[in-house]
């Protein structure tokens, strides 16, 4: 599937090139605490002739932009774990277990019984969410709005999601982007791997309903709604987000229709001078 090979392909590019920017870093770090002398390494490299012309005090700053990069990546990932754990405490103190045990019990293909959650809120709520302890999250308020088989779309939907742990690689992708964003490709991507993922969770459930009419109906009502309002977060895949809807309503109407990645050309260009700014003196060994 073509989708297929799109996500992979957006999720190791944006993979590879926050691990380098990250690797290379972690490298300076090596030698300015211990001295080991890294080859291959653009910040020693920097430093080293930033020395030999006595610009020592641009030296500071770049030891307080690679610290400040690390520093930034331990204090968003904290808060998205202490984030994720208040929102998960929030979840279980509003579940509806009359609710969730019911459309447990009626979708057992699904083994729903681990993951799924009804919460009682009148906001329409439904999304996945979850590193490693994975949930699928709908409200009272979304059940009202929906029928049965809207309802059974989104469910297949989000289950799909949480089979494949989209929530943790959108997770990773969203972590290069807050704290290395001056790529500006790594936020096309972001998109872009967004978009895709959707669409596959939507393909997913329309193959399992047998029809595209639940999940084009439940896209539909929701299109304007504030879906999951109080509920934003870097391990959320939420089924209506504003940045993809329209795309895949396009999509299940012409499930033909090709989608183009959206990267425009200014911002590969300029993504590819700064990588080539950062990589091109890798092969320079500081003496």
């Amino acid at each position: 599937m073509k989708w297929a090979l799109r996500s992979r392909m957006l999720f190791c590019c944006g993979i590879l090139i926050c691990g380098a920017v990250y690797i290379q870093m972690g490298l300076y770090v090596v030698h300015m605490i211990w001295g080991f002398q890294t080859t291959f390494n653009l910040f020693t490299w920097c430093t080293h002739w930033m020395r030999e012309f006595g610009l020592l005090s641009v030296i500071h700053l770049l030891n307080v932009f690679v610290a400040g990069t690390f520093l930034l990546t331990f204090y968003y990932i904290c808060t998205q774990l202490i984030g994720g754990a208040r929102a998960l405490k929030y979840i279980y103190k509003l579940t509806d277990v009359h609710l969730t045990t019911y459309y447990v019990k009626r979708y057992p293909n699904l083994t729903l019984h681990k993951y799924l959650v009804v919460i009682r809120t009148h906001e329409p709520v439904a999304f996945a969410c979850g590193l490693f302890r994975r949930r699928i999250v709908l409200s009272s308020g979304l059940i009202q709005l929906l029928d049965e088989q809207e309802i059974e779309a989104v469910l297949y939907h989000e289950h799909y999601h949480l089979r494949h742990y989209d929530p943790l690689k959108t997770f990773l992708l969203t972590l290069g982007v807050s704290t290395i964003g001056y790529i500006p490709i790594l936020k096309s991507i972001l998109f872009n791997f967004k978009m895709v993922r959707e669409i596959m969770a939507d393909h997913d459930a329309i193959t399992k309903a047998g029809t595209p009419v639940g999940l084009g109906g439940a896209l539909l009502k929701l299109l304007g709604t504030s879906v999951n309002s109080g509920f934003h977060s870097g391990m959320v895949s939420s089924f209506a987000a504003e940045s993809t809807v329209n795309d895949r309503i396009a999509w299940i109407l012409e499930p033909d229709k090709e989608l183009p990645l959206r990267i425009s050309g200014s911002c590969l260009l300029c993504s590819v001078f700064i990588l080539i700014a950062l990589f091109a003196v890798f092969n320079v060994v500081p003496h």
